[in-house]
């Protein structure tokens, strides 16, 4: 979950040292299997597309295409992104969803060369995290590049299996926190059940996985950093570890299956109308069919969660219409989270139409601002977060409490949240209701701003800002008293507003693979130089179907 910054420490260098010293290379050796004692299938498809373009000298990651050439290993050239991808070997899937001699060739030249040029520890390409994916990528595509091979190209990559499976299990309390974290134990169980470890060291295994859970999961199955793109690596994780562990003749425990039904209750959740998933803390659509793949792999009828009061989510459904609201803080030490507490998204059937801008994993010109609070579908006060977000990219200021209230009638919802992520910074709470009718064509809104009576800076401006999907078209009407807004399909809908002014402005987008799209806003420009005076001032909006039928 977090960034990993350069911050190492005298014991980090210390273990750095001890693993490029002779004593560890020479602990990594040892017997070598012949083959692999379990085939633990992959449940993943590829994109022959992609494998296509690998084929040719391309490689896509992070919504850009690097060139890869003759020695793809020799890397000066490429992003941290591109080179974390490209150790991954996750991209093994595309080539054998491709198919074919010339692609079969291509994978054993790639992972010859990296046999070679790293047999032994590298702070990068061996860190735990990148290791564990590569194993497990090595073992789910074995049959392919591998199986009808010479016994000498056979022989090296099983060695370095074996000696790569070896480090991990010393390197593993040395990865990164977080998902990363689930992830490296995933790739260590498929490759100790494929490279026939004992039933203790298979458990030792599982065993560090169940704390991982308790750890990172909170009880309604949310995942800790609040983002739809973690939830969804965390659950992926955590079904293919259930996979590695039914490969080895072992039933997966309790508490691993009902963590596994209520993550997915919470990704249902956070699933718009079209299949993607909302765009909030760093999530971008993701891949529909990954979805639903992921979704069927759990082996779970559990339904979408409506309110998930520990994750911070609460979601409204009625007609086709889908609204998302993020009624949560930041985590602390998350120096990846976004400022968007009480944005929202809003979707009719498979269109989107209100979202939050998405983020660009891939590009750290656009990182620090998509966090922002006005990336999102919310309210800012004078140009402030509703987190401080700190140069470093630590959280700062953030809000400490967020009240919620939730009602449900004759197919409406309602929902009423309140966060104090002003109040100090300028003495004020912000309190958002929505409110969405039976039919789902009729969302409605109110932002109110109440002054605590405390010191700090005296407000100016909020702004009311609803970012638009790019194929949402606007245009401001009746004198700029209203927005009226055209989906894809044809359908209408009409944003009027009590309490504020309406402008309309350029917006940006990066929800489609963190690709950069530019659509529109609707800003609502709220005066606030008398609150303290007023003591609350509220702004209500409406979002109605202008074609009801």
């Amino acid at each position: 979950m977090s960034r990993r910054r350069d911050r190492r420490g005298l014991s980090d260098r210390l273990r750095d040292a001890y693993f490029a010293s002779p004593v560890h290379a020479w602990r990594l050796s040892g017997p070598v299997p012949d083959g692999l004692a379990v085939a633990v299938a992959d449940a993943w498809t590829g994109d022959s597309d992609l494998g296509r373009e690998l084929l040719e000298g391309t490689y896509a990651v992070g919504g850009t295409a690097v060139q890869v050439g003759a020695d793809p290993w020799d890397q000066s050239g490429y992003s941290d992104a591109a080179r974390e991808a490209l150790h991954r070997f996750e991209w093994l899937r595309d080539l054998r969803d491709l198919a074919g001699d010339a692609a079969r060739r291509r994978a054993r030249d790639l992972v010859g060369a990296w046999i070679e040029r790293y047999p032994g520890w590298d702070r990068l390409a061996w860190r735990a995290d990148l290791l564990a994916a590569r194993v497990a990528a090595w073992v789910h595509t074995f049959g392919f590049f591998a199986d009808s091979a010479d016994d000498d190209f056979r022989r090296r990559v099983l060695e370095s299996l074996t000696r790569q499976y070896r480090h991990l299990l010393r390197a593993l309390e040395a990865g990164p926190p977080g998902v990363a974290r689930l992830e490296t134990l995933r790739g260590a169980l498929i490759a100790a059940v494929a490279l026939g470890a004992d039933g203790e060291e298979i458990q030792g295994l599982a065993d560090r996985l169940d704390a991982a859970i308790r750890a990172q999961i909170l009880p309604d199955g949310g995942h800790r950093s609040r983002s739809p793109a973690m939830q969804t690596d965390a659950l992926v994780a955590l079904v293919d570890a259930r996979a590695a562990l039914r490969a080895a003749g072992r039933e997966s425990t309790a508490a691993l299956d009902e963590t596994i039904q209520r993550m997915t209750g919470v990704l249902r959740m956070l699933r718009h109308g079209d299949g993607g998933l909302a765009l909030f803390n760093g999530a971008t659509e993701g891949q529909v069919w990954r979805l639903d793949t992921l979704i069927a792999r759990a082996e779970t009828k559990t339904r979408a969660v409506t309110s998930a009061l520990e994750a911070g989510f609460e979601r409204l459904v009625a007609g086709r219409a889908v609204a998302i609201l993020d009624t949560g803080a930041p985590v602390a030490d998350d120096d990846t989270a976004h400022a968007g507490t009480l944005s929202m998204e809003f979707s009719v059937g498979k269109e989107r139409l209100v979202v939050n801008c998405g983020a660009a994993p891939g590009d750290p010109r656009w990182q620090g601002l998509l966090r922002a609070s006005a990336a999102h579908s919310g309210l800012v006060i004078d140009d402030t977060n509703t987190t401080e977000l700190r140069a470093d990219g630590s959280l700062g200021r953030r809000p400490a409490q967020v009240r919620l209230e939730r009602w449900e009638a004759d197919g409406a919802v309602w929902v009423e949240a309140e966060h104090d992520g002003y109040r100090e910074s300028h003495s004020v709470v912000h309190r958002r209701r929505l409110f969405l009718a039976a039919g789902g064509d009729d969302l409605r809104g109110e932002d109110v701003l109440s002054y605590t009576g405390g010191p700090g800076a005296k407000p100016q401006e909020a702004a009311i800002r609803f970012h638009l999907h790019p194929r949402v078209s606007a245009s401001l009407i009746q004198n700029g008293a209203s927005v009226l807004l055209r989906m894809p399909s044809g359908g209408g809908w009409r944003l009027r507003v009590t309490g504020g002014r309406l402008a309309l402005n350029e917006s940006v987008y990066f929800g489609e693979g963190g690709r950069l799209q530019r659509t529109r806003q609707i800003v609502i420009g709220v005066p606030l130089a008398e609150l303290r005076a007023l003591e609350s001032i509220s702004v209500k909006w409406a979002l109605r179907r202008e074609d009801r039928r």
